[in-house]
């Protein structure tokens, strides 16, 4: 039996290996870039425009603004960047005309392929849909003009359709190809990367609409001065997003040190940074040890031994809230904040937690798993956290010399232990 990867995706094929689903994605996004493609060299000698009077000064500043801003993208997610390109696509078109900013927009796409190393087909299809866009904004611009004049509030709508018209076109047209990968209809796929990039991609359409209303009032100096304030912003942009980085892997990095990795509940260090906080919420605890452990580790082994402790910490996350937190204390003696909580209220969880360990079942094991479990809540019976955990467990313990298999609330009646 063979596998056929393709994109995100595994499709499991027959013998021989031939992946059909996959080749005919291909055909089906090929097929799509080439008429998209085609449409964009079609709909550019349509309209082609030349180059505006007197914007030749323009064109360098923006070919070399256009490029850094592409190679200064932020990562701010696995699936998400965010770069300030759009709000130079507006200004673009104004000042140079329909197939500058075309000719613009192509070398972008070639430029983004060949610094990121796309492959040919990619590069190709961001360049003809950059270019489309650009053109569907600079129509849609050159209309709503010349229907509502190139001054005032007639000209503040034309600048904010041109700029939703070139960022739905971009979107639009990735999402096309990118449901087609998927299998997904596109306005799914739309409502997908819409959820993650909308806002991003109008804070940096509403920088391109003053940008241009910038560039009207002061001319080729206008220009530059944006230009440079667009520069700095992009670098303060990717600086934040590489602190925001730096503290989301030292955040991941200390959960790594507190999570106990075989049960994946909390471990002794996240213990020990509570025990150390001066917070004095109300809090019970639930100090409990499974019953008789070495001797089923004896029987059974300690691999079978690892698969109770693992179903002894789901069975307690089902029984406490989504806020409650388990913590191994060591070898098979766990420990359970029930914050907000009093002692008649931790009794009911416990009854809850025995009662489920009650049900589980397991063809290898004999006899079922128990666990004997002590009970200590603030502020009945202290309000010390260390004397708290103390108290848990001597309840714990009289647990044990119960006759196992019980639950025991600690008293301020003195214990033999």
């Amino acid at each position: 039996m063979g596998f056929c990867k393709e994109n995100t995706h595994i499709e499991e094929v027959g013998a021989g290996g031939v992946c059909l689903l996959s080749k005919d994605i291909d055909r089906r996004s090929n097929r799509s870039i080439y008429c998209i493609t085609v449409i964009t060299v079609a709909m550019g000698i349509l309209f082609y425009s030349g180059v505006r009077e007197g914007s030749w000064l323009h064109l360098p500043v923006l070919v070399v603004l256009q490029m850094y801003l592409q190679g200064v993208s932020v990562r701010i997610s696995e699936r998400t960047d965010i770069s300030l390109g759009t709000s130079t696509v507006v200004p673009m078109i104004y000042l140079t005309g329909a197939t500058p900013a075309m000719i613009i927009s192509i070398l972008l796409g070639i430029y983004d392929g060949i610094r990121n190393k796309k492959e040919w087909r990619r590069t190709m299809f961001n360049a003809a849909q950059f270019a489309l866009s650009a053109l569907l904004a600079s129509l849609s611009l050159e209309y709503l003009t010349s229907v509502l004049g190139t001054t005032g509030f007639g000209l503040v709508v034309a600048v904010t359709v041109a700029t939703g018209v070139y960022i739905f076109c971009n979107i639009g047209s990735v999402c096309y190809i990118v449901a087609i990968w998927k299998g997904v209809s596109w306005w799914a796929q739309m409502r997908t990367v819409l959820k993650m990039s909308f806002f991003s991609s109008l804070s940096s359409g509403f920088i391109g609409i003053i940008f241009t209303f910038f560039v009207i009032s002061y001319g080729f100096w206008g220009l530059i001065a944006f230009a440079l304030l667009l520069v700095n912003l992009s670098g303060l942009l990717k600086a934040a997003a590489e602190v925001s980085a730096e503290r989301a892997l030292r955040e991941e990095l200390e959960e790594e040190l507190i999570i106990d990795e075989m049960t994946g509940a909390n471990n002794f260090r996240y213990l020990n940074n509570w025990l150390s906080e001066p917070s004095q919420d109300d809090i019970a605890l639930l100090f409990m040890d499974i019953d008789d452990f070495a001797v089923f580790n004896n029987t059974y082994g300690h691999a079978e031994g690892d698969k109770v402790l693992k179903r002894l910490v789901e069975t307690i996350h089902h029984s406490v809230r989504s806020d409650d937190q388990v913590i191994r204390y060591g070898g098979d003696e766990f420990v359970v904040f029930l914050k907000g909580m009093d002692s008649s209220g931790a009794l009911r969880v416990a009854e809850r937690i025995m009662d489920n360990l009650a049900a589980l079942k397991n063809p290898k094991w004999s006899e079922p798993i128990t666990v004997s479990l002590g009970i200590a809540a603030t502020p009945q019976h202290t309000q010390d956290k260390r004397q708290l955990l103390l108290f848990a467990d001597q309840a714990m313990y009289r647990a044990k010399r119960s006759g196992k298999n019980n639950i025991q609330m600690w008293n301020t009646i003195k214990d033999p232990a």
